[in-house]
């Protein structure tokens, strides 16, 4: 008698198995069984999963297919505080859809289910650009909880005193409106400027001795400012340094000197990106006036109000500090210029009262404050933050003294 049974194995997704053979047994007369063959060892066939071999190659291979959108820049420098990862350039990617007549939308709704961060990465793009350093950063930004691409941002953890600075406000002008010269640049007008009828470039005078700017143009003085403002910042150029330019440069112009004060607003993308604007503006002052040997940049003091304040001629007046940078930290090959400039304009504000300068008049530090441009360039500060805005009209037509006796004894590089 025969019996038949079947061996039952497990399936696996990977590997297929055969059936069990049949087993025979052959019976004696004593009824003991005694096998006819060896047990026998199932074969075992294998079938390739092909199937799900494409499936997964497809959604791995179209995940990797993003990264291919990455642009060479090379010889490019990206921005310190700009968006990391998102190139100009269409993406190899979305040139490929635009061909399959594809929405973006039905592509990332499909790959989000295996890459969830590419999806988060274009949220910042209206096209569908993806960039690797995009995904990086903005799985960082998640962790971390602070926008890492923002100089600004990261800075504001340590020097909390930033986020007191408003914003930056992008004015978009219209493409007619935009100069295409630098001579339709030095015609602009703005009426909000004071003086010169809102010319931004105010030249007072031919072939001008003296330029005038500021850095750091949005500083402006709390007696004059509302009482709910957050920080001693403003756009109302009447209550700020552009202003207290604006004097001195009327005044140098009353003592007979030919000056030119540029009234560009150099914090049009916030604080940080003050100086780097402001390298700008004085380059093009220099080129623009290539008579000028003294050139300024207007500031004013955060320091206490009894230390920026003195009595001249028994008025109360803002003091005037001049700030010479070196060479310590980066090249500066007019820093003996500038600060033989320094001690002259210094021993003209002496003769018309020691009060008015701040401790000795000259404050010498490390940086450069932009004045490797020139050998007559100087940082100065008039007045403090809590200043008076007559305080500081007092202060600038001293100064615009002491530099008129510089320039007519010709002390100057």
């Amino acid at each position: 008698m025969r019996r038949r049974f079947r061996l039952r194995l497990p399936r696996v997704i990977w590997f297929r198995w055969s059936r069990a053979h049949q087993h025979s047994f052959h019976h004696k007369s004593d009824d003991t069984r005694e096998p006819l063959q060896k047990p026998f060892r199932p074969f075992l066939p294998r079938r390739f999963p092909w199937t799900s071999l494409v499936l997964y190659a497809s959604v791995l291979g179209m995940g990797s297919a993003v990264f291919f959108g990455i642009p060479a820049q090379r010889g490019k420098a990206l921005p310190v505080s700009g968006h990391v990862g998102i190139p100009a350039k269409r993406s190899w990617l979305s040139l490929v859809l635009k061909d399959w007549h594809a929405t973006p939308a039905t592509f990332l709704n499909w790959i989000d289910s295996g890459l969830p961060l590419a999806k988060l990465s274009t949220q910042r793009s209206s096209s569908f650009q993806v960039h690797a350093r995009s995904l990086v950063m903005t799985a960082l930004a998640d962790i971390s909880g602070v926008e890492l691409t923002s100089l600004q941002k990261i800075l504001q953890i340590e020097i909390p005193s930033l986020a007191m600075v408003p914003p930056a406000q992008i004015v978009k002008t219209p493409a007619s409106a935009r100069p295409t010269h630098h001579n339709s640049a030095r015609l602009s007008v703005n009426p909000s400027l004071p003086g010169d009828k809102g010319r931004v470039w105010a030249e007072l005078g031919t072939r001008p001795v003296v330029g005038i700017y500021q850095t750091h143009s949005r500083e402006a003085f709390w007696p004059v400012l509302p009482k709910h403002s957050s920080a001693a910042y403003s756009t109302d150029w009447s209550k700020t340094v552009v202003q207290v330019g604006w004097w001195l440069t009327q005044d140098l112009h009353n003592v007979g000197i030919p000056v030119v004060q540029s009234r560009v607003d150099n914090m049009s993308h916030g604080l940080l990106a003050s100086y780097s604007e402001s390298y700008d503006t004085a380059k093009n002052l220099l080129k623009w006036y290539p008579s000028v040997h003294i050139i300024l940049d207007i500031h004013r003091s955060n320091k206490p109000l009894n230390e920026t304040t003195g009595v001249v001629r028994g008025t109360k007046t803002a003091r005037i500090l001049l700030v010479v940078g070196s060479n310590k930290l980066l090249p500066n090959p007019y820093a003996q210029q500038n600060f033989h400039l320094a001690t002259h304009i210094v021993h003209e504000l002496r003769k018309i009262s020691p009060a008015i300068l701040q401790g000795h008049g000259i404050e010498k530090v490390p940086y450069r404050y932009n004045q490797q441009l020139a050998p007559g360039d100087l940082f100065i500060e008039i007045g403090g933050v809590n200043n008076t805005l007559t305080q500081e009209r007092r202060a600038a037509k001293d100064l615009a003294q002491a530099i008129g006796q510089v320039v007519k004894h010709h002390q100057y590089p």
